[in-house]
Order: structure tokens, then C-alpha cells, then sequence
């Protein structure tokens, strides 16, 4: 199915390259490189995907006490490269040159070697195994902006936050992907909020989501810290973005309705309850939820089944 949409698109790009080689009128160029633009958007659309996708493949191993083999195509590594380094200046950092400076590029097997070893540990939440060959693949090959941001992470999860903030500033000092900066101002809010620095968390949320407006993890740990933060409007709103793009994720709909509810629109938080319920019925902190703010509403009996619902659930 996806195969045959690809195929359309790469040959489409083969037509194009065709057409320009053809020296077109100013035109015809446009018109070419528009539709060119009109591919790449639709590709962004699909990495968007993608790493939701894994987000959520991450979140549900967690949650479920399993783990995916790590099965990555040969030669993956080496095919994948987001930088055109025919057309990037060197990068000087504190007075070294970077000659090279890709995101998805590997140059030693050794490396590649260490790099799946590092990704299989991760997933098993073998957090020291998977730092040990995360710092081999840096000190093998430290033009690896990838392999420095899986160190950062693997540091944080491991609870060494300093070492994970000196490995994550790096990588956002070097990289020119917005993507990538994404995820490196996202992953370092969640290290400020888990040492609840708030307001330090929120700031990076929010240049995650600057960086790549459809980044829809970073407006939801936006409304998270807001609502926190009793900034419940706030929180609304980046929970509503979030929605938006996600309708049946249930813990948008969960945080909307608390947030609707601290915000005393109560019949907007009921909404959002009663969604949530739809899509996970079996989660008992809905049902609770629903159950306090019938109670507030004045429902009584409303409020005694959702209690009796999270009973029969324990029992």
C-alpha cells in the first residue's frame, strides 16, 4: 500500500529532475520546483507520523511490559542522510571545524555495530548497556548528531541529568534540523520537569513546538506544565491543538477534561470525560474523574455508578 505511494512520489521526482535538465523557461521552472515543494511537504507529513508512531510504539512497551525487536534494514543507517552536505559551510564550535555534519550517517561498521546495540539495550531499559554503547559510538564517530542526542537521553532516563543537559545542548548547538531540535528542546523540559523547574520546562516546550509547529508531543507536555502551573486556559489550549490532530487519544481527552473542569467549565470537562471513557473504557481514573465532577454538578447517582464501575474493576 505505502510502497506504491512512495513509487508515485520518486517518480514524480525523476520527472522533475527530467524536465529540468530540459533547461525550462522561467515559467515551466517554477512550476517544477512548486510541484518539488508540494512533495516535500507531503514526505514532512510522513516523518511527522513516523516519529509519533514511535513515540507511541516507546510508550506502549513501557505501559505493557513488552519490547520489539530491533530489526532495522542493512545498510539503513547509511542510506539515511537529512543533511545535503555538498551545500553546508563547515561549522566552527569552539575553534574546531566540523567538516561533516549529518544527522543519520554512519561511517564505520563498528559504529553501525554499536549504534544497534545501544537502540536494543534502550528498549529493553537497559539504560547502563545502552550508554556504554552510545559513548562508544561518540567517541568513534562524534560528527554523529544522532548518536549524541541517544546519549542524552539514555543519561536522563538513568537519572544523570547534568551529563544528559551537556550531551542535549550540543546537539542543539550543532544541529540545523528542526526536527531533531525538536525533540532535543522536548527532551530537555522533561528533564526540568522531573525536577519540577516548571517554568524552565515550559520554556523549552515551547521552542520544541517553534521549531516544528506540528511537533503535537511538545503541546502536550505544554499543557501538562501549565496545568500545573494553574494556568488552566492555557493548558486548554495547547491540550486542544493536540486534540485537534489526535481525536482518539484518550489521555488528551483525560487532560482536557481535568483542565475544562479546574477552569469550571464543567460540561466541557464532562465532554471531554465522556470521550475519553469511549476510547479507553477500562481506565478507572476516567471514571473517577467523571465521578467528582458529577458530584460537583450535583448528579448523585451519576457520580455512585462511576464509583461502583471503579469497584467492580478493582474486584
Amino acid at each position: 500500500m505505502f510502497s506504491q505511494e512512495f513509487e508515485v512520489i520518486f517518480s514524480s521526482i525523476e520527472e522533475i529532475e527530467e524536465n529540468l535538465k530540459n533547461d525550462p523557461d522561467k515559467n515551466e521552472k517554477e512550476k517544477l520546483i512548486n510541484n518539488l515543494l508540494k512533495l516535500r511537504n507531503l514526505m514532512d507529513e510522513c516523518v511527522k507520523y513516523w516519529l509519533f508512531f514511535e513515540e507511541k510504539v516507546n510508550e506502549l512497551q513501557q505501559k505493557f511490559n513488552f519490547s520489539l525487536p530491533d530489526d532495522l534494514p542493512e545498510g539503513f543507517l547509511q542510506e539515511i542522510e537529512l543533511y545535503n552536505e555538498k551545500d553546508r559551510e563547515p561549522i566552527t564550535s569552539q575553534g574546531n571545524v566540523i567538516e561533516k555534519h549529518s544527522f543519520l550517517k554512519l561511517e564505520s561498521e563498528q559504529g553501525i555495530d554499536s549504534f544497534r546495540k545501544g537502540l536494543g539495550f534502550w528498549d529493553l531499559a537497559m539504560l547502563e548497556e545502552a550508554i556504554k554503547e552510545f559513548e562508544k559510538v561518540v567517541k568513534m564517530e562524534p560528527n554523529f548528531l544522532f548518536g549524541h542526542f541517544c546519549l542524552g537521553l539514555s543519561y536522563s532516563q538513568k537519572g544523570a541529568y547534568n551529563k544528559a543537559l551537556n550531551k542535549l545542548r550540543l546537539v542543539k548547538a550543532l544541529s540545523r534540523d528542526p526536527h531533531l531540535n525538536a525533540f532535543v528542546y522536548n527532551a530537555m523540559g522533561n528533564i526540568y520537569a522531573g525536577e519540577r523547574k516548571y517554568e524552565e520546562a515550559l520554556s523549552e516546550f515551547i521552542l520544541s513546538v517553534e521549531e516544528d509547529p506540528y511537533f503535537f508531543i511538545g503541546y502536550f507536555n505544554m499543557g501538562a506544565i501549565y496545568f500545573n502551573l494553574r494556568r488552566y486556559k492555557e493548558s486548554i489550549e495547547a491540550f486542544e491543538k493536540v486534540k485537534e490532530a489526535l481525536p482518539q487519544d484518550w489521555e488528551v481527552c483525560y487532560c482536557l477534561g481535568r483542565a475544562y473542569t479546574m477552569e469550571g467549565e464543567f460540561h466541557k470537562g464532562m465532554q471531554n470525560f465522556k470521550k475519553a471513557l469511549s476510547i479507553n473504557p477500562n481506565e478507572s481514573k476516567i471514571l473517577f474523574e467523571m465521578g467528582v465532577l458529577y458530584e460537583l454538578l450535583g448528579e448523585k447517582r451519576n457520580a455512585s455508578q462511576c464509583f461502583s464501575s471503579i469497584m467492580k474493576q478493582v474486584n
